[in-house]
């Protein structure tokens, strides 16, 4: 049974710029695009860290997430503030390890002790976490983790879009909703990627792609 977790406090704050790479799958930048990285360039920004806990960085043109210890998360933020609505967007695939794993996004990241995490498992399971002063918390609806048709489970590509708009926050796998809440806390701030590890097994490692934040499009 899953639990909910305690945070570890080991956060890497990461900045990156605009890479294009021949041959690498497309993304749409539009005018709505705030930041864009696809990680083809081992030359960014993005900070890289080797240690007992894991790895974090470049790797065969992805970025990667790699989770050594138990019980233990990483997360990286993309250095930026966006002081308005965003929708955020990555392609993240589980390369080793267990299925019993979390990864995905953050969004409204104000410092290592408030931000809202957006998560899904590689056994098809999603949630929505708020870390507030330190406390981290499920908000998505029960307070647990649920079951949802929409996630690819095993080592393959699932796409996530997360949509922090007012106080309507929802998350995607592959283009159907998987969960959604409402709270009001954050408004505005950093977005980036998260990887965990479950309380029994390490090893976890999750190779992203294409991340990209949106201004929302306002619908008719």
């Amino acid at each position: 049974m899953r639990k909910c977790f305690v945070l570890v406090p080991l956060v890497l704050i990461l900045t990156a710029g605009l890479f294009g790479c021949a041959g690498k799958p497309a993304v749409q930048v539009t005018n709505n695009t705030l930041f864009f990285d696809n990680f083809s360039q081992t030359n960014g920004t993005w900070t890289k860290q080797k240690d007992a806990t894991g790895t974090i960085g470049y790797k065969n043109n992805h970025f990667d997430i790699l989770v050594n210890s138990v019980d233990t998360m990483l997360i990286a933020t993309a250095g930026k503030t966006f002081q308005d609505d965003v929708s955020i967007e990555v392609d993240a695939r589980k390369v080793g390890g267990s299925d019993n794993n979390y990864f995905g996004v953050v969004c409204r990241y104000q410092n290592p002790d408030n931000y809202y995490m957006f998560l899904i498992t590689s056994d098809g399971l999603s949630g929505i976490l708020m870390n507030k002063d330190g406390v981290l918390s499920m908000i998505s609806p029960g307070g647990n983790w649920l079951k949802m048709d929409g996630i690819k489970s095993g080592s393959v590509t699932n796409h996530i879009r997360v949509d922090c708009i007012g106080d309507a926050l929802t998350v995607y796998a592959n283009g159907k909703q998987v969960s959604d809440s409402y709270d009001h806390t954050f408004v505005g701030g950093d977005a980036g990627l998260v990887a965990r590890s479950s309380r029994l097994e390490g090893g976890v490692e999750i190779q992203f792609d294409n991340f990209i934040v949106n201004k929302p499009v306002a619908q008719p």
